[in-house]
């Protein structure tokens, strides 16, 4: 007997075991719980909770009650002794009955078993609450008609269910097998082969069923041919259609007539007719889905690929352009001329005042080594957006000035400071694209701690609670003050006056929170107090990834200053990989960006709205996550005019394009006008191009607007065949335009433009040079600009000194036709291309590059005596490479050399002052 301490003891250490091993579990749910509430969204916090019980607990009554029908006839075979025989060594024996209960031990492991399978099922509950609130797509697909909806909601949760009863059916199978070979056994090594009609009835039940819901398995097998690889395509192509989809449909009603007819043996004393279906079933299997469907496409197909394939190829075109919304692409001719004259440029002034000379890459470099300021400050990315400044849309470039707490020293990384001291970045820079200072630095539009902004843009709330690398809780209104930023000698302290975090007037907040950060000093802390908060999920894109699970987000969120404030704007995305004939990209064949999450720096509160209210997915979780989203016109006007078109979805679209804007079937197959994303070179080495952001000028009735551009290049060729731009003012936001090229004439693409500028004498020396002088010459992103109908390409150099992380913008190198120039700033080379370009033009109309200096009293503007030593040089080169085309016979480079000699001697001519 075990006394009654000893008793109170194993209870008190099972209650202990089971509190260390909930309580995490607790205080996790209980905090999320209080941020839920904390944020606005605690309807949100429940749905996951309560579908993945209602999945688990159906999943696991059925389970339980599969196996528990499969267990009962088990329980009466022979029973179990109830008498165990003791005999210890030298003793006496005895006997001891105890009572055993099988009932109640299988009824436990069913138990026991089910909750584990239900606890396995409830994280598919996404795919049941899609399916309960699913929306027609209102388009069907070509071969079974069914709408877009049946495979993107309803099909994942058939499959799901189907899967789910198919295994556990098969795992009751085993056990009843199990069971009976252990029973029968001992007769059958007595040679007793007759199995009992019980178990006869049992174990073709049991068969019988498992056939029955292969049958729907072949069913759903056929709708899953519209996702098949086999084909010239991506989707269901001829030998499918033809080979597989009958065979299926053939193993569909042999598997039925099999599971039938197991079914009915039990009963008919005989299983011959069943075991013959069921072996009927089995060749057809092997042969309808492999070996036939293999014979089809080599003898059938292969011969006749393109024939055959044809309208499979349509149907993939067709439903890859939707899936991507590339079907509504606008497709027009860009005509490429060499036209523009310098009345053409000033008229595009607005478009060549937002021409980005600084690269982001070197640009970050800078803005750490000018605007860094503090050890623990520092810059992570830098975004690209416009605003309103002197009434004109300027483009600029910014980036947050965040709190890095890594950088402190090992001395300073205490629990205080991590947590209630260095709670947030400060600030902001930001620069305007095209301008440099006389030293080859950014001119700063916004700079400095506390934030000073020259043209006057205003900062109320500079701190940044919440950004790209707040990854660790910080509590806040604490008898401790916070560090606002640093001044001079001294720092300046402050207290958050936010909405933002946790706070610890909840019952138990504080030991919740200890726990789940397992900090005691959060208990123990007399700075903590029930008027502090607690703020954590700072970090934007975790933010938002935690309130929407289902969404995909943008790897780039960038920072908005409206309203005097700081806001993080975040592209979330829709995806999908159920929409049939559509080619998948890293498992993704549906995508939209029908979300924008506007996140605040300062108190966190975390709005999404939604941009695209025709997506059926966005629709459909709207239904299961009420109160989550917001409809577009609910976002302020001063953060809508900064939505932007996002990068991941523009690449991911152009990726796809440049393939599938082939829409007749045999160009498709042939891969005839395949594209490719161009190369460019950037610090020596070459590298895909990324899209850009530029000012153009798409409909000449509205003036310029911001778009996301990008080239494209003939598979194999270095030549420009098209560019792809994506619009991001209103109302036009998210439309997609191409424009292609003349067949008829050769459009230098970025890397041919590379070459002419490593081939040119006067800039190939220049750079050779500073090579040797102990600098790096840095090659930012050339930019293919469309002006009116021409275009101009734009490289900006930079060099950085060894041993030194400052990169200064020293040249700007623009080529236009078969003229290249470099020079100091983009309106001295432009000067140089276009000759007789205004003067105001000349030397920077919008205020970009360093000051010019003041023009002589003739009017004209001082010409330095490099420029014309340079263009002495050019023409020389012109001259050789003409005398030599003339040598090799080639006259056609011979009349073009002649002619940009031609030009160069005329500006040669005007900048030596000669009538």
């Amino acid at each position: 007997m075990i006394s009654g301490p000893a008793r109170l003891r194993r209870a008190l250490l099972v209650l202990l075991v089971i509190l260390l091993f909930l309580l995490p579990r607790l205080a996790r749910a209980y905090t999320e719980w209080l941020w839920f509430g904390e944020v606005g969204y605690r309807a949100v916090f429940w749905v996951p909770i309560a579908s993945a019980a209602a999945v688990g607990l159906a999943a696991a009554l059925a389970v339980f009650l599969i196996l528990w029908l499969d267990i009962r006839p088990l329980l009466r075979l022979r029973p179990i002794p109830r008498v165990i025989d003791l005999r210890p060594s030298g003793s006496r024996g005895y006997q001891q009955g105890i009572r055993l209960r099988p009932g109640v031990l299988a009824a436990f492991g069913a138990a026991v078993v089910s909750a584990l399978a239900g606890q396995a099922a409830a994280g598919s509950w996404p795919t049941f609450q899609a399916w309960l609130h699913r929306v027609p797509f209102g388009i069907q697909d070509p071969i079974f008609h069914q709408d877009v909806g049946f495979y993107v909601f309803t099909l994942p949760a058939y499959t799901a269910v189907y899967d789910w009863l198919f295994a556990w059916t098969f795992v009751a199978l085993l056990i009843a097998a199990a069971g009976y070979y252990l029973d029968l056994a001992p007769l059958m090594m007595r040679g007793v082969w007759a199995i009992p009609r019980g178990v006869r009835i049992h174990l073709a039940v049991l068969g019988g069923a498992l056939l029955l819901l292969r049958a729907v398995g072949f069913w759903l097998d056929a709708f899953g041919l519209l996702f098949s690889p086999r084909g010239a395509v991506f989707g269901a192509a001829y030998a499918d259609l033809h080979a597989t989809l009958p065979a299926l449909r053939l193993l569909m009603v042999l598997a039925a007539a099999s599971g039938l007819l197991l079914l009915s043996s039990a009963w008919l004393r005989t299983m011959r007719a069943a075991i013959g279906s069921l072996a009927l079933t089995i060749v057809v299997w092997i042969a309808g889905t492999g070996l036939y469907p293999s014979a089809v496409q080599q003898f059938e197909v292969t011969p006749n690929e393109l024939d055959r394939e044809a309208p499979y190829i349509r149907n993939s075109i067709e439903a890859t352009l939707h899936a991507y919304n590339l079907d509504q692409v606008q497709e027009q001719l860009f005509p490429a001329t060499e036209s523009l004259t310098p009345a053409s440029v000033q008229a595009n002034r607005a478009v060549l005042d937002n021409v980005r000379l600084w690269d982001y890459r070197p640009l970050l470099r800078t803005y750490l080594q000018l605007q860094g300021l503090r050890l623990y400050y520092t810059f992570t990315s830098v975004g690209i957006d416009r605003y309103q400044i002197d009434g004109r849309e300027q483009q600029v470039m910014l980036s947050a000035r965040e709190l890095d707490i890594s950088r402190l020293t090992a001395a300073a990384r205490t629990w205080v400071n991590d947590h209630l001291v260095f709670t947030h970045g400060y600030g902001l820079v930001m620069t305007p694209v095209n301008r440099i200072s006389a030293e080859g630095l950014p001119d700063f539009y916004i700079k400095d701690i506390p934030p000073q902004s020259p043209i006057g843009l205003r900062i109320d709330r500079p701190e940044l609670y919440y950004g790209l690398l707040a990854n660790q809780y910080v509590i806040v209104k604490t008898r401790t003050k916070e560090l606002d930023y640093a001044r001079g000698d001294q720092n300046a302290y402050t207290s958050y006056a936010g909405s933002g975090g946790v706070p610890l007037t909840a019952p138990l907040a504080k030991l919740a929170f200890a726990t789940r950060f397992g900090a005691s000093q959060l208990l123990l802390s007399n700075d903590v107090t029930a008027e502090s908060r607690v703020i954590f999920h700072r970090e934007v894109t975790e933010r938002v990834a935690h309130l929407a699970p289902m969404l995909t987000l943008d790897h780039d969120p960038y920072l908005v200053l409206a309203d005097g404030r700081l806001y993080w704007i975040v592209d979330a995305y829709t995806t999908s990989g159920g929409y049939p004939y559509s080619r998948p990209v890293g498992g993704v064949n549906y995508i939209r960006n029908s979300v924008k999450a506007v996140v605040d720096a300062y108190d966190g509160a975390t709005r999404l709205y939604v941009v695209d209210p025709e997506d059926p997915l966005v629709q459909v979780y709207g239904r299961i996550y009420p109160g989550l989203f917001r409809p577009m016109e609910a976002l302020p006007p001063s953060l809508a005019s900064h939505l932007r078109y996002p990068e991941d979805l523009f690449t991911l679209q152009a990726e796809v394009y440049s393939t599938f804007h082939m829409k007749d079937p045999r160009v498709f197959y042939n891969r005839e006008d395949l594209w490719v994303f161009p190369n460019e070179l950037f610090t020596g080495a070459s590298q895909p191009l990324e899209p850009y952001y530029v000012t153009l000028r798409l409909d000449p009735a509205q003036g310029e607007e911001f778009a996301l551009i990008l080239p494209f290049t003939p598979a194999g060729k270095d030549n420009m065949v098209a560019w792809m731009a994506g619009r991001s003012d209103m109302p036009h936001y998210g439309r997609l335009l191409v424009y292609r090229f003349p067949k008829d004439r050769t459009v230098f693409g970025p890397m041919q433009i590379e070459a002419r500028i490593n081939q040119d004498p006067v800039i190939s020396a220049q750079l050779s040079l500073w090579n040797q002088q102990g600098s790096q010459v840095i090659r930012g992103n050339l930019l293919v600009i469309p002006v009116a109908d021409a275009l101009l390409y734009v490289e900006p150099l930079y060099l950085q000194a060894s041993g030194s992380a400052l990169p200064e913008l020293k040249r700007v190198i623009v080529a236009y036709g078969a003229r290249i120039a470099m020079e100091p700033t983009l309106e001295a080379a432009l000067a140089r291309i276009f000759v007789g370009l205004p003067s105001e033009v000349a030397a920077g109309g919008a205020g970009s590059g360093p000051a010019a200096a003041p023009a002589p009293s003739g009017g004209t503007t001082a010409v330095p005596r490099e420029r014309v030593a340079a263009l002495a040089a050019e023409a020389n080169a012109h001259y050789e490479r003409a005398q030599a085309a003339l040598r090799a016979g080639d006259f056609a480079t011979y009349g073009r050399e002649i002619d940009a000699l031609g030009r160069v001697l005329a500006e040669l001519k005007r900048a030596a002052g000669s009538p």
